[in-house]
């Protein structure tokens, strides 16, 4: 069974394939059209006019130019199958080369796949692979669910210097989960991780401050809680 943390993973990354394959791809019925000076603009006009044949014709002329972005829309358009005949090795294709251009959503894309062996067969060593490329491209939720598979011994062997490692990196772009787990490490120590009161207290600080900051924001008062 996935834990909570890979559910939601999965569950946003499936959400965002959906989404970008709802444009339907069928390049040979498509009349020539002139070639865009911006191509990926274009493309996405179209699909935000849900006009997904226009859509498609023009993300695969972004896709010439090796936009990453384009090269990942079509993937998932192939991907789905969603109104085209899905063609698992073309997304693979195309999710491939957007990857290899460092486009972190590709990779973690491609992560997930071959880490639960959707549509292909499963490859941890892969999926691991693109997991910390995508994490070490700044892509938080990798980051995440690597640092949790670190801490917990999860896919990979235990490795509380790598969970913090990559704690450090979700929370610097402000993830609050990510502060409260390097807080809780700092303050009570692990394996290769003396226990650091000050380290663990700069954590909690940043807590305090994010939080109060977002309470303004939201124009509440800086000690406000919120109950869900």
């Amino acid at each position: 069974m996935f834990n909570k943390e890979q559910r939601s993973l999965y569950f946003v990354l499936s959400i965002v394939i959906v989404i970008l394959s709802a444009a339907l791809l069928s390049f040979h019925h498509l009349e020539q059209k002139p070639y865009a000076d911006n191509p990926l603009e274009t493309a996405l006009k179209f699909y935000e006019q849900k006009d997904y044949k226009q859509a498609a014709f023009y993300f695969a002329q972004a896709d010439t130019l090796n936009i990453a972005q384009a090269s990942f829309a079509l993937g998932a358009m192939y991907f789905s199958g969603k109104g085209i005949e899905q063609d698992i090795d073309k997304a693979f294709s195309y999710y491939e080369k957007a990857a290899g251009m460092n486009y972190a959503p590709a990779q973690t894309t491609l992560a997930l796949l071959y880490i639960y062996g959707k549509n292909i067969a499963q490859d941890m060593d892969k999926g691991l692979h693109y997991l910390q490329n995508a994490a070490e491209n700044g892509e938080r939720e990798a980051q995440l669910l690597l640092a949790k598979w670190y801490e917990n011994g999860e896919n990979v062997d235990k490795d509380m210097e790598k969970a913090v490692h990559f704690y450090k990196k979700a929370a610097r772009q402000g993830d609050i989960n990510a502060k409260l787990a390097l807080a809780v490490i700092y303050k009570n120590g692990a394996p290769g991780i003396p226990a650091n009161p000050y380290t663990a207290a700069h954590w909690q600080e940043s807590i305090k401050k994010q939080k109060d900051f977002e309470n303004i924001f939201q124009n509440q008062p800086s000690d406000h809680v919120s109950i869900h």
